[in-house]
Parts: C-alpha cells; structure tokens; sequence
C-alpha cells in the first residue's frame, strides 16, 4: 500500500491515541507505506451547510488528503460517552463531496474503557456517508501500558497495534467479496445496521 491518511482526533499535546498511532506509523512505514499525519484538526470551521462548496482551504486540503490515499487511521479519544466535537465536525464537512465513500477506515481508541462508544459512534457516522469501517481496535487503561514519556511498550498491546496496521495495510489487496465480509463483520459488532454499507462495484 503506497499512502495511508493517519488523523489523531486528540488535541493534547501529549495523548494516549497518539502514541497508538506512533506504533501503527512504524509497521506501515517499515512496510514501504508512506503514512500522511494530519494534524490541522483544529483549523477546521464549523460545519455550515451554506458553504460545503466554497468551505475554505483548510477544508479543501483535508478533502483532497483524504482523496489521495488508499486507506484512512483514525485515532479518537472517547468525551462523555461519545466521540470528541471537533471529530464529527471535520467528518460533517466531507459528507456531501464523498471522499470517505467506499474508502477503508481503520479505528482505534485509546482511553479507561477502550472507547467503546467513541468508537461506535464513528462506525455509525462513517458507515451512514458511505466509508468501509474495516477495523475497530479499543485500548484501556493506557497509563498502565505506558512508560514515563507515554510510549506504549506493554508488549501485548503493542503486539495487537502491530496486528492492526498489518491488516490495513492488507484491505487494499481484498476482493470486494472479502472486503464487504470484513466491514460487515465490525459494523455488526458494533451494533449498527449492515443495510447502511456502501456497496462495492
């Protein structure tokens, strides 16, 4: 796979889903993947429907780094049950242009509980404009995973980060069959409704 969309949804400066990524960063890159971190979470505006086709640079950048790779990592923190604002916020903005369509998206959440829901609500959200949700991968209690800098060296669970870049470096490669196979495996653990995934021609 030559070029992977990587988005921390974390603003902190030093973030727990950041970290995760740093580990699914190394495998791909090892690999001969070139990985394009996006880091300008916090330029985008608020969503306003008046001007999804004049939005802005910041915004046409994001659609256009989107558009340009064979498979998007999102890392998301999980906020009071849910996913973080600035999160849906940029994924609102693409809804209509449909970069995300069919696009294979690989998610992790880094947090106490795994961020189960953050996750959740972002195969929904993905899942009802069109992405293929191919992955869902939550972490817990990271502190104890951690070392003083916040580097995850728990060997198991960089063992499974590792197992997760593999497999999305792999999507790419499936035949639709498979590949629908696999989405709709995570969307239905997820909970969510299989009529919603975008068909592959």
């Amino acid at each position: 796979m030559a070029h992977v969309l990587s988005v921390c949804r974390s603003l902190q400066a030093r973030s727990s889903n950041r970290a995760a990524l740093d580990v699914v960063h190394a495998v791909m890159r090892d690999a001969g993947a070139t990985v394009d971190e996006y880091d300008l979470l916090a330029r985008i505006p608020p969503f306003n429907p008046d001007h999804v086709d004049d939005a802005g640079e910041i915004v046409d950048d994001w659609r256009a780094r989107i558009a340009r790779v064979k498979a998007v990592v999102i890392a998301s923190p999980e906020y009071a049950g849910s996913l973080a604002g600035v999160v849906k916020n940029a994924l609102d903005w693409i809804v209509g242009s449909g970069e995300l369509y069919t696009k294979p998206v690989g998610l992790v959440s880094v947090g106490t509980s795994g961020g189960h829901h953050a996750r959740r609500a972002l195969v929904q959200t993905l899942t009802w404009q069109g992405a293929h949700i191919v992955a869902s991968l939550g972490v817990d209690a990271p502190k104890s995973k951690s070392d003083a800098d916040g580097r995850i060296t728990d060997p198991a669970t960089v063992v499974v980060l590792e197992a997760f870049a593999r497999s999305m470096m792999d999507i790419p490669t499936l035949v639709a069959r498979a590949r629908l196979d696999v989405v709709g495996g995570v969307v239905r653990a997820a909970g969510i409704d299989g009529h919603r995934i975008a068909p592959l021609d």
